[in-house]
Formats: structure tokens, sequence, C-alpha cells
């Protein structure tokens, strides 16, 4: 493609007109004159003034768009404001343009089209030196259509007018339709859709491939000094790749995850800190039931020991009462012996005064002392009877009164007897007093008819008892036995429902969940036989967002809420473990939770998904649930619920498996988050009023129960008619001895002085004996008033000792209630068992030594705490204030709910946090193996590979070209830079290794010792914190172009090849010429010559060929248009362009001269001659004239010689 023609509006101080151009064009004219200016319009459009394409005044050798040097630099705006030596012609807001219509050449297919560049500026003035600003920049592209300045310059009522930018699109879209108007306000995509059309196609080429073409038409365009041939190479020829932006994200990347690294290990660190603190505090809570339980043993041996000693001073005291009964039998035994010999003496007595009757008045008086005695003996029999009759009296009250009290248990028969009994059975009318001593009108009539009286109340009293304790089948008696053995089963049964449901309540007022039975003894067996798998139950680490939803989602979940969560590496391990475990304690599920992960992964969330409506506070229980029940959906009706494979409504409704059923829970039983407990707590502590009112009746029962069965049992048969028969039988006995007594006459007798002697001796000796036992009585009484007084001592000690041991067990059991798996009973029974054996001086050491281990856990937990606080995030930290210098109840409360808040955090940061970090780092280092294998060392390896194939197709394409009379060759060569070859070689190791993959971790990957050192330079590089040298480092490495040394070699036929690095012999223009020869062979490669049929065939030479001689100049623009077919527009003052004119087809003469009228700050004007050349004509004149001036130069020589 050809450009035809090229239309300049408001571009410098060149008029608003249009070049048609044609094979060779020249621009000419003085200096100044705005030849370069015209060059730049073509150049704006072919670059769009693209950061790093263009280069204004590309002639000058020091010029740069970059200003250095304080120099003033052109640029879009300056251009469009007519900028001319620091003044502007365009003091206003101005609209530009430039346009260029291209056409195709002899051989392409491609439409022509035209390209446009649409600016505006604004000249800013409010600093010292006036300054022109670009305020917009716009591209258009016309497919077909070939642009004209009147498409830019409107004539109106005889006057012409600027198109304003705002307007001239859519004035094209009226013009040529809107699918022949293309508009972009981007330069890159500009470039793209521009070299796409130049390749004649109807789309946009790639980014590279149009830099590299603008880049390659802006460097052709000026000639720079070859300085170095490696630099030219480096720089002319070889595209540049630009790898910075990738470098920094790498670098950032890289930098993330070391930071994230960090950040990992800085967890992990916090995780072992709390793990510390929590085996401390865990330590602390088992050293302190350890020393409770130590307490509790020793209160007990205690309590034992004194009860043995209590034990033994009561058979001390038997022992003394048997010893005063001995001594006290031995004393009546002494005194019956010396009975009989007084007897025995009075006998002799009576024998040696004569009196017979003597005797039988003993006889009689022993009988009646006998009866004496018989008649107190049941005098206190009646007393006991009488006591009885006033128990059963009371007894009948209580009943009457319990009866009275219970409603619906009296019968009539009950209540008839016991009105009976308390109406006539008191026995009121027995004057006791007379019956206990003897009438002295021995008139017995009086006793007959209380014996009557006597009679009756003790009939009334049998009928009374037989009524509880006969009767066909059970008695009355044995019926309310059992009934209070039914109520004390009962309130047993409340009472362990009020215990176990108060302790439910304890865990969920302290954010514990009360757990299944086997769950607890499973979460026990795997905590012991493996602390590492740090086992937890699901569901205290969910929680339902929707509280309407909370029966039904956890009805549905059922048993699985209950499922013990382990680390990955201890499952198989935490399985075995419940398998292994008795009974049906054996049904606990360990999830699988790195499978569930892995299966969490490829599950695609229904956005109505029960999972959604969860919050989680650990990662496997995510995974689980996801992976478990993610396709079970939130359904509004049956009706859709029906329809639904595994669905769920908030009423409780379910389905699954092809079946519908019921699922919700009762507030009491839900588990899920803080408000399901508090839920449950309230449901809970409504059951435990009710199960209490249960218990309190059930109580009030038994006792009212148990007050009336003591009172039946006090119901006693009474003897009291026969014992009062009894004594009537001795009162009348004892009256008819009295009566012989005062019947007897006695007289006087001699006494046996012989007998009475020895008798009287013998009772002397038996008063003495009777003697010392009356003082053996009273040392046995002193020996058993102490006996007594030691056992009263240590039995109020026993109940101050039985008070300590049940503080003791009531402290166990408190702590038991707030502690899961402690089984308060199983750790009595086992101190029971110590106490007998334990040994108090051993065992008060064994305690100061867990005092100590106590007081040490304690500081080491706070210290733990304290470390966490320093390291951890500020909504991570732990408050600790509970030690104020006392080790009680209140310190190891506040340490349990402390070892709660540990846990908690502990498993944010190991199970939710660090989890997430490190899958965050897995992805990280996944982006980063990709971006650096493939975005940087894929990069660096291809472009060495490329500029390696690039200078192969340059040396392809020159070596059908010979340049000059002698026949020149040229071609590149290169040589590695022992410096980047291990760099080299390391990308090329990665990049056909095949284990890079997306599974093969970089940094753990398996390379050379060489690949490695290169591969930790480049990681030292990246995470460097002087980001300015690192990365001029890593640029400088990721520059495929300094891999080599380049050389370009001149070959002549029947000549070693020369490189042009050592050139030093030959002229400028000869080192000159083959860089033009290579520029053009880079750019022809630049425009894809080798693709396709359609190409840009145009080239700008800005002040050409400087050092080169005519005849070079010539050879060059021949090769450049003759050899290669391209359209040459060069530059060249007036005065250098005399011996081209026959070789252009068009030439643009440029004129700066004075204007007659100011045009803004300018007081010049610029004119333009265009001029389309005959080439053939101009070729005879200068023969003509070549001819004149040889025949000239032979007549001056003829003149000379002759003359």
């Amino acid at each position: 493609m050809f450009l035809k023609r090229f239309v300049f509006v408001n571009w410098g101080n060149i008029p608003s007109l249009e070049f048609e151009l044609g094979p060779v064009n020249l621009f000419s004219g003085g200096n100044g004159s705005g030849k370069t200016t015209a060059a730049d319009a073509i150049q704006t459009v072919m670059t769009a003034a693209h950061e790093n394409l263009f280069q204004f005044n590309p002639g000058q050798d020091e010029t740069s768009q970059r200003g250095r040097g304080g120099k003033r630099v052109r640029t879009l705006a300056s251009y469009v404001l007519g900028c001319d030596d620091g003044s502007y012609a365009r003091l206003d807001p101005s609209d530009g343009y430039l346009a260029a219509v291209f056409h195709p050449t002899s051989g392409e297919t491609a439409e022509p089209f035209t390209a446009v560049v649409c600016m505006r500026a604004w000249l800013d003035q409010s600093g010292p030196v006036s300054v022109a600003r670009q305020e917009e920049l716009s591209f258009l592209i016309l497919p077909t259509e070939q642009l004209s300045l009147a498409d830019f310059v409107g004539e109106a009522e005889g006057n012409r007018f600027l198109v304003p930018i705002e307007q001239l699109y859519n004035r094209l879209i009226q013009s040529f339709g809107r699918a022949n108007v293309e508009r972009y306000d981007t330069k890159k995509q500009y470039l793209r859709r521009l070299y796409g059309a130049l390749r004649g196609r109807p789309d946009a080429v790639s980014e590279q491939e149009a830099v590299a073409a603008a880049r390659a038409f802006s460097r052709f365009m000026a000639y720079k000094p070859v300085q170095s041939i490696n630099r030219f190479v480096a720089d002319e020829i070889l595209e540049r790749k630009d790898l910075g932006e990738a470098i920094r994200s790498i670098s950032a990347q890289l930098k993330t995850i070391y930071a994230m690294e960090r950040d990992a290990a800085s967890l992990v660190e916090s995780i072992q800190v709390l793990e510390q603190a929590r085996a401390h505090s865990q330590g602390y809570i088992e050293t302190w039931v350890e020393l409770n339980l130590l307490d509790y043993t020793l209160a007990q041996h205690e309590y034992l020991e004194r009860q043995r000693d209590y034990l033994a001073a009561k058979q001390e005291q038997t022992r003394q009462r048997e010893a005063l009964a001995n001594t006290e039998t031995a004393i009546i035994e002494m005194g019956q012996r010396r009975t009989s010999v007084h007897d025995r003496l009075v006998a002799l007595e009576a024998k040696r005064l004569g009196i017979d009757a003597l005797r039988q008045k003993d006889e009689l008086d022993r009988a009646r002392q006998e009866q004496e005695r018989l008649l107190v003996e049941q005098g206190k029999t009646l007393l006991i009877e009488n006591r009885q009759l006033e128990d059963n009296i009371r007894s009948t009250r209580a009943i009457v009164e319990i009866l009275g009290a219970t409603r619906g248990v009296a019968e009539l028969e009950t209540e008839a007897l016991a009105g009976k009994i308390l109406r006539h059975g008191r026995g009121d009318e027995l004057d006791l007093g007379n019956l206990l001593q003897k009438d002295l009108t021995n008139d017995l009539s009086a006793l007959e008819a209380t014996l009557d009286d006597a009679r009756a109340l003790q009939h009334l009293h049998d009928e009374w008892r037989q009524h509880w304790f006969t009767g066909e089948g059970p008695s009355r008696r044995d019926r309310l036995a059992s009934q209070v053995h039914d109520l004390a089963r009962q309130q047993e049964q409340a009472g362990s429902q009020r215990r176990q449901k108060a302790a439910e309540i304890e865990r969920l007022t302290s954010e514990r969940v009360s757990y299944p039975a086997y769950v607890e003894r499973a979460l026990e067996a795997v905590g012991s036989q493996c602390p590492s798998a740090d086992p937890r139950v699901l569901c205290d680490h969910v929680e339902v967002k929707d509280p309407d939803w909370q029966a039904a989602i956890e009805g549905y979940l059922g048993g699985a809420r209950f499922s013990i969560l382990v680390d990955a590496q201890h499952e198989a391990e935490a399985i075995r473990i419940v398998r292994a475990m008795p009974g049906r304690d054996n049904r606990a599920r360990i999830i699988q939770g790195e499978k569930a992960a892995e299966d969490a992964r490829r599950v695609d969330l229904h956005a109505d998904s029960i999972v959604n409506a969860l919050d989680f506070s650990h990662a496997v229980a995510r995974h689980y649930l996801a992976a478990s029940y993610g396709t079970v959906l939130q359904v509004d009706s049956a009706e859709t619920l029906r329809r639904t494979r595994r669905g769920l409504t908030k009423d409780g409704m379910a389905s699954g498996n092809y079946s519908l059923w019921r699922c919700d829970l009762p507030d009491s039983e839900l588990v899920f988050g803080v408000a399901a407990r508090q839920r449950a707590l309230q449901a809970k502590q409504s059951e435990l009023e009710r199960i209490e009112a249960d218990w309190g009746q059930v109580g009030e029962r038994l006792v009212a129960a148990q007050s009336l069965l003591k009172a039946v049992d006090g119901l006693l048969a009474l003897r009291y008619a026969d014992t009062l028969g009894t004594m009537l039988k001795t009162h009348r006995e004892l009256q008819r001895l009295e009566g012989l007594l005062a019947q007897m006459s006695l007289g006087e007798h001699e006494d046996l002085e012989r007998e009475l002697l020895a008798l009287k001796q013998e009772e002397a000796t038996l008063a003495k004996q009777e003697a010392e036992l009356h003082q053996t009585v009273g040392n046995i009484q002193r020996r058993l008033e102490e006996s007594d007084r030691r056992c009263k001592s240590l039995s109020d000690q026993q109940e101050l000792n039985r008070e300590r041991v049940e503080i003791r067990e009531g402290e166990l059991e408190a702590i038991a209630a707030s502690r899961s798996g402690l089984d308060s009973r199983a750790l009595l029974d086992q101190a029971d068992r110590q106490a007998a054996e334990i040994s108090p001086p051993i065992a008060q050491n064994q305690r100061r030594e867990i005092e100590n281990q106590l007081h040490s856990r304690e500081r080491r937990m706070s210290e733990a705490i304290a470390g966490h606080n320093q390291r951890c995030r500020p909504g991570d930290g732990i408050v600790y204030q509970g030690f104020d210098g006392s080790y009680d109840q209140r310190l190891f409360g506040a340490i349990c709910a402390l070892q709660q808040r540990i846990d908690r955090v502990f498993n944010v940061l190991k199970n939710n946090i660090l989890v997430e970090k490190h899958d965050k780092l897995k992805q990280l280092k996944a982006s980063f193996n990709s971006a650096f294998v493939s975005h940087l060392c894929h990069a660096i390896y291809q472009s060495i590979d490329e500029g390696r194939r690039q200078i192969e197709l340059l040396n392809k394409e020159l070596q059908h070209h010979r340049f000059g009379s002698d026949r020149e060759t040229f071609r590149f060569d290169s040589a590695w830079i022992p410096e980047y070859r291990d760099y080299a070689k390391f990308f090329e190791d990665l990049v056909q290794n095949p284990q890079f993959g997306d599974d093969v971790d970089l940094f753990e990957a398996k390379l050379s010792k060489r690949s490695r050192s290169v591969l930790e330079r480049l990681m030292s590089m990246l995470l460097d914190e002087d980001e300015q040298r690192a990365f001029r480092e890593l640029d400088r490495i990721a520059d495929y172009r300094n891999y080599h040394r380049y050389e370009i070699y001149k070959e002549v036929e029947g000549k070693p090849p020369i490189p042009l690095s050592e050139y030093g012999t030959g002229s400028g223009g000869q080192l000159e010429t083959p860089a033009y020869i290579i520029r053009a062979a880079a750019i022809t490669s630049a425009f894809r010559f080798a693709e396709g049929g359609n190409h840009l065939r145009m080239v700008l030479v800005d002040e050409a060929f400087s050092k080169m001689d005519e005849t070079r100049s010539r050879e060059v623009i021949g090769y450049l248009t003759e050899s290669l077919g391209l359209q040459l527009v060069f530059i060249m003052p007036t005065s250098k362009c005399g011996p081209f004119l026959d070789l252009i087809s068009n030439e643009f003469v440029f004129a700066k001269c004075p204007s007659e009228r100011p045009r803004g700050e300018l007081n010049t004007r610029v004119l333009v001659d265009r001029k389309q050349c005959n080439r053939e004509r101009i070729c005879d004149l200068w023969a003509q004239h070549r001819r004149t001036i040889y025949h000239q130069a032979e007549l001056d020589f003829m003149d000379e010689v002759l003359g």
C-alpha cells in the first residue's frame, strides 16, 4: 500500500492543503522551512504519536522526546497551535487534522482507505512561558473511502470554516455511512486497526505486530550514527520486548507470597502459643480437679479414721457397760449369798430360841417381798404400755392430719376408726396413780372396774392396728410401703432428669453444647489417645443465618450435626479409636475432611442451597456440608418440594431419596450457633421448671407417704389390759400374804452359839467382799463416763467431718457439671477406695506439689496469653484478668471460661484463617508458577528464540541482495555472552522440563545446582527492597538482546568476510550504506513482506544520505525503490537535492517567508510548491547538461594544454 494523498489541517505552519504523492517523493527547502514538520505529520499518522514509538524532528542527532538538558521538544499540541521558535500562530483553542489516504499498488488486492488523526489543543499562558496543552485526541479509520481537504474544511456563503472535532464524526457518517467510519479513542486500538487495514484485513492485527511495524517505520525515518554494531543490531534491528509489567507483577506476587508465608508462619506461632496456653489451661483444670479430689480423699480419710476411733470408743463403752453389768450381777449374787447366810443365821437363832413360827413368818415375808417386787415390775410395764398408748394416740393424730391434708387417700372405715381412737381410746378414765399403789382399804373393786375399761381400750387399739397390718392380700401398711417405694423411685428419676437438665443448662450458659453420650465418650477417647487430632464437634462451628430456618435445617441434618472433626492426617487413627470402643459408644462419625474438601471444590452450589444459609468457623465444616448437603435446596412450599430432589421448607418438611418427611426439631434440641443455643437454653429452662415442679410434687407426696408410713409403723399392739389384770392378781396375792402375817404369833427361843458365831463370821466376810464390789462399780462408772464423753466428742467431730466430706463432694460434683467428660461418681468411688489406704503425710506433700503445679500452670498460661496478645491481630486478643492472688473456685471458673475463649480463637486461627491463607497461598504459588514460568521465563526464552529466528530471516532476506559495484552482501552473526548463558540455560530448563505443570511447586522443584543458584538470584532480586535497582537488573536480564554480542559481516566475492565492528578503514558513507541496507531488511520484516500480498510499502527518510556520496546515495535509493519496491519519501536541503531530481516523481518545496500581516505571534508564513516531475524529460536535460559540461571541460583542458 502506497501513501496516495496526505491532508494537512492546522499542522505547524503548513497551509491547510493536501499532498498527492508518487513512488519517489522529495521534501526540499531551506533550513527551518517546514520539511520535517510535514514528515512529522506522516510519522504521527503512522505511529499515533505513541510513547516510545515516535520522535519528532528526528534529523537532529541530539533530539529526543524526553526534552533532556532543558530543551523544548515538539509535541502534537505545539504543532496544532503552529509553534515556531517558542511563538505560536494560533493563540485560541484550535482543532487540527491529519489524514492519510492509502492506495493499493500493482498486484495488491486491498481496498483504499483513509486514516485520520483528530487533535485539539489550547495555549496555557498561566506561567512565564506559554505552553501548548493537548485537550483531545481521537482517531478514525474509513475503509474503502478516500478523504480530501474538503471533508475537513467546509464553505458557507463564500467563507471557509474548519469542521469542529465534535461534528466531524457525525458529518463523516452522514457522508459515508456508519459502517464506513470507525472511531478509536486509544492509540493502540488505532495502530492495530491501521496496520490491519494496511495488510488488507477487515480486522485489527495483534498489538505486538502493530507496535513493531510502527517502531520500524519511525526508526527508518532518521539516520543515527552507528556508534556500535552490537548496539545497532540490538536497538535498531531487534525489537525490544517490554517485560517490565510482568516483572513488577511477578515481584508483587512473590512479595505477597512471602508476606503471606510470614503471616502464615506468624499465625502458626500464634496457634502454637495458643496451643500451649490451651494445654496449660487444661493442665490447670486437671490439676484443680486432682487437688479437689485429693482434698476429698483426705477429708474422707479423716472421716474414716475418726469413725474407727468412734467405733473403738463405742466398743470400749460397751465393754465398760458389760463390766458394770457383770459387777452389778456379782453384787446381786453376793447379796443373795449374804442373805442366805443371814437367813441361816436367823434360822439358827430361831432354832436356838425354839421358835417354829419365825420360820413361817420369814417365808411369808419373802413371799410378800416377791409379790411387791412383781408389782413394781408390773408397774414399770404398765408405764411402758401407757407410753405406747400415748404414742399410738400421737400416731393416730398424725395419720388423721396426713389423711386430711392428702385428698383422695383416706377411706371411710379408716376415718371412722381413727375418730373412735381419738374420742375413746385415750384412756383418760384410767387413774394410773391408783393402779400403781396398793389400796389401803384392800378394796379391789375399783381396780376390777378399771380393768374392764382397760380391756375395752385395748380392744379398740388392737382393732385400729389390725386395720393397717392385716387383711386379705397385701395389707394397707404394705400397700403404703409400696407406694412410698414407688414415689421414692419417681423422685429419684425426676431428680436425675433435673440434674441432667441443670447440667445441660450449665453447659449452654457457658456457651457449650450438650452432646449425645456416645459423642462425649468418643471425644474423650480420641482426645486422650490422639491429642494432636484436635477433635471437635461439627455443631460448634456452624450457625444458621436466618432463625426461621433453624429448626428445619438442623432437623434435616439430624445426627450428622454431632459428627467429629479431626486433623486430616489423624482421620484413620481416630476412626480406629472409635471402632475399638465397647458397646454402642462406637457409633460416632469421623468426618473425611480432606476428601470432603476435594469434593466440595467440584460442587457448584445453587443460590438456594442450605449451605448458603449457614456461617462457618471451621473450613472442614463448610467443606463437609457443601459436599454432603450442598444439593439440598430451600424451597417455599410443599408443592415445590414434591418436585425437588433434595429440598427443605421453612416449616420443617423435607424431601430426599424420592420421599417426603417431617424433619423439624424442638427448640431444646437446637445446637447451631449462639442464637440457637439461646433458644435451646430458654426451652431447657422451661423444661427444668416443669421437671422441678413434678419433682417437688413427687417429693411432697413422698414426704406425706413416708410420714404416714412412719405413723402407721408407730402403731404397736397394746397389752394394757393384760398387764393390769396381772397386777390385780398380784394385789390379791399380796393381800392374802399380809393377812397371814397379821394372824401369826411368835414366841421366844434360844440360839445356838457355835453355829451363830460361824455364820456371823461368814456374813462379815461376804459383807466385806460386797463392799469391794461396790468400789469396783464406782471405778467402772467413772471409766464409763469418760468413754461416754469421748464417744460424744467423736460423734460431734464426725458430724463436722461429714460436713467437710459433703462440701468436698459438692465441689467435685460442681466441677463435673461444668466439665464434659468428668464422671463425678467414678471419681468419688475411686477416692473412697484410696481414702482407706492413703498416708496423710505423703498426701500432704503430694498436695503441696499439686499446688505448686497449679501455680506454675497458671503463670505459664498467663505468659502464653500475653505472648499471643503481643503478636495477634487486634480482634484475636484474649483478655485474662482472672487471677487475684487466690487459687479458688472463682479462678477455676474464670479459667474454664478462658479456655473456651482460647479454643474459639485457636479454632478461628487454625481451622479458618490459616486454612484460608494456605488455600490463597496455594493459589498464589500456582499463579506465581504460571506467571514466572509462562509470562517471564517462557517470554524470555521465546524472545531469545525469536531474536535468533529474526536474524536468520534477515540473513535469508539479505543473501538475495547484492549491492554496489563490488556485489557486496551482508549477514548477521551473534555469540553468547557468558554472563547470560546461565540465565538462558535456566529458562530453557524450565520451559522444556515437563514437570513444571500446574501441580508442581517451583519453590520445591528439583533443579540442577546451577539452575537453583540462578533461581535464588532471581528470587532475591524479585524480593529486593530497593525496587529501582532490582528492576533495573531484572530488566537487563529480561532483555533478550543482551544475551548475545552481535556482529554484521560484509562479504565481497573473492574476499574473506569483514566484520563491520572492525571496519575502521572504510569511509563514513561506507558504514552508512550497510546501515540503510540492514534497516531496509528490518522494515520489510516488520511489515511482514513474507506474509500475504498486501503490505505497507512506504518509508520516510529525514536528512537522508548525509554522509554518502552521490553514487552511493543513488544506489541506496535504487535499492529501496526498485529492488524492494518501496515508496520513498525523503527530506533533503535544496542545496543537496540537485543530483537526485532525475530519480523523483514528486517534489514538495517548502519556503518560509515574511507575512504581510501577523499570524498570532508569528510574522512569517510557510509556502509549499507541489511539483509532479517528468522523469524522462529531466533525465534528458541532465544528460544534455552533462554533455555540455564534459564538452566545456575538454575545451578548457585543450586551451590549457595548447596555451
